[in-house]
């Protein structure tokens, strides 16, 4: 159960105190998911904000959505949750995506890794993904390719390639 809007003030006063955040504020959005809009300094990824809140805070205090925006909105109304400034977390839900999120987190250097997480949004390059390749491919048995990971980054993705790559039991 995902917590009332005034527990997630702790997580927007949290990253209001971040180095790399010029204004952060707790909304409820118009389907009632807890939306935290947050306006990221230059230099600052919004995903390394995400993972900051899901190393400081229990998993009942963060918000259901983190949006990155320029200018924090006086309410919801408008506000795009499902784009490319949005940033969801959902979890592995088959055994490939578990592994292949056991294997990312290693690979990335990252608390976790989601389903919908995006290989190169993480800070995946070329060396991790050698790295990445590599270790998947010895572990899952599999013989994925950088073009699979490149033409498919996120992990739910990935982790279809991977199934539909290996012979039907």
């Amino acid at each position: 159960m995902s917590a009332p809007l005034s527990e997630l003030d702790t997580a927007a006063k949290l990253l209001r105190e971040h180095a790399g955040v010029t204004g952060a504020v707790a909304l409820r959005g118009p389907d009632g998911r807890r939306v935290l809009a947050v306006v990221p300094g230059l230099a600052t990824v919004p995903v390394d904000l995400r993972d900051h809140l899901w190393e400081t805070l229990d998993p009942a205090d963060l918000p259901d959505v983190l949006v990155a925006v320029d200018v924090l909105p006086a309410d919801a109304a408008g506000l795009d949750t499902e784009g490319p400034g949005s940033h969801t977390f959902r979890a592995p839900s088959t055994p490939t995506e578990e592994q292949l999120a056991e294997i990312w987190t290693e690979t990335l250097g990252r608390a976790r890794v989601g389903a919908d997480d995006n290989f190169l949004d993480l800070g995946g390059d070329s060396m991790t993904a050698a790295l990445l390749l590599d270790l998947t491919n010895e572990r899952l048995e599999t013989g994925l390719t950088l073009g699979d990971l490149l033409s498919s980054p996120s992990l739910a993705a990935v982790a279809e390639t991977v199934d539909r790559s290996r012979p039907a039991s």
